[in-house]
């Protein structure tokens, strides 16, 4: 096999496992995001959703961003004077990116050996 056919197929294997974490961190994002009201307050409570709904995701090229566009994000995020944080992007993304990335190198691995 050509290395060039061997490096598209490792990339391509990388491309798909690296969509797939990002969809799958998304909609724990999501699922973070909907705690319902009178439950742990560590989190946002799910009020009239549309914090959880305004979760987006793009990814170009080898990179991704997971964002709100909602400005109550940051608010729930970093707190104000008179409202403690309820972190969940930064929380979130500490605890699975050692798993995000133990499954990724995993994909491309396969890729190496022709497993997939």
């Amino acid at each position: 096999m050509k290395f060039s056919d061997l490096s598209a197929r490792v990339d391509h294997a990388i491309s798909l496992a690296f969509a797939a974490e990002v969809g799958a961190l998304t909609e724990a994002l999501r699922d973070i995001l909907s705690t319902e009201p009178g439950g742990p307050h560590t989190h946002p409570w799910l009020q009239t959703g549309t914090l959880h709904n305004s979760i987006q995701s793009e990814i170009t090229d080898n990179e991704a961003i997971i964002f709100s566009n909602d400005p109550v994000a940051a608010v729930q995020e970093h707190g104000t004077p008179k409202l403690l944080p309820r972190p969940s992007f930064g929380p979130l993304a500490a605890i699975a990116g050692p798993g995000i990335a133990q499954r990724i190198g995993a994909a491309a691995v396969a890729a190496l050996r022709g497993e997939n």
